[in-house]
């Protein structure tokens, strides 16, 4: 077993061990996102991707592959992240995710490695993007806005910094999931500060993983979503599957007073982690 601190020249033996985004970030360098991986009899068998902000840092990614599980390559990682967030005084690593598939055994790996789990069981409301356009579109949900609506990757460093921090501090994930070209996220900012966020991933569809809007900027959340449904209009066909995350009380009022569809069900782990000593750390 060795551990490998990965650069561009050797990440592309372990593209398969880590999610294709990541993947592409890691290669163009940049933002704060670094990798290690590790070898069983030479091999490539895993590696774990994490983000560094100050002295909050993110849990990106782990996987050790089937092949290669109990034979602590999994507990070996968590204890190199572990001395590295003592050399730079970190204090806490968080991790958020949804429990599917293979994920199902992450969660009682990361609590026997020491991290401090909690698990929601949270509605889901199910669309479709024609849907959300026609509801909109009666509406006339272009028409007020407080501010101008922008992508994430329009923003400026300092400014993509700002929405980094505040969603570090509400919610524990790093924005850095959601800095790419489709399906975009979008933003409000106004004097520096962030008055709507609306942050979208790709799952089996269209996933509206958060919204958030501050109470005396709500008639932002029709145009952001509007921007959102036009800009998706454009490179998803109409019946494409919409998720929408509804996990604060802003999004459920939201599609309950838009769509009023379908709901089903999933659950939602996050956790955080403070370095511990190696031999603490038990086999995966």
């Amino acid at each position: 077993m060795e551990l490998i601190r990965l650069q561009r020249d050797t990440l592309s033996e372990w593209a398969g061990f880590i999610p294709e985004e990541l993947f592409v970030e890691l290669m163009h360098g940049g933002r704060h996102l670094y990798a290690v991986g590790v070898t069983f009899k030479d091999k490539p068998a895993g590696a774990l991707c994490w983000e560094e902000n100050g002295k909050e840092w993110v849990l990106q990614s782990i996987y050790i592959h089937p092949e290669y599980r109990h034979l602590r390559l999994g507990s070996e990682l968590v204890a190199y992240l572990s001395e590295e967030m003592k050399k730079k005084n970190c204090e806490q690593l968080s991790v958020s995710y949804e429990q599917e598939g293979e994920r199902e055994i992450l969660t009682p790996f990361l609590q026997r490695c020491g991290f401090m789990m909690e698990t929601m069981a949270i509605p889901l409301g199910v669309t479709t993007l024609e849907k959300v356009i026609e509801v909109l579109k009666k509406m006339d949900a272009f028409r007020k806005k407080k501010g101008r609506i922008r992508t994430i990757d329009q923003l400026s460093k300092r400014e993509r910094y700002l929405c980094n921090a505040w969603l570090l501090q509400e919610i524990g994930e790093s924005i850095s999931s959601y800095v790419q070209e489709r399906p975009a996220s979008y933003v409000i900012l106004k004097e520096d500060e962030l008055t709507g966020i609306l942050l979208f991933s790709e799952q089996q569809g269209i996933s509206l993983d958060y919204c958030w809007v501050r109470q005396d900027c709500m008639v932002n959340f029709f145009p952001l979503l509007a921007v959102a449904a036009n800009d998706f209009s454009g490179h998803y066909p109409g019946d494409t599957r919409i998720e929408m995350i509804l996990s604060t009380e802003q999004v459920q009022s939201l599609y309950s007073r838009l769509l009023g569809e379908e709901r089903e069900q999933i659950i939602l782990c996050k956790g955080h982690f403070s370095p511990v000593p190696k031999e603490l750390l038990v086999s995966f």
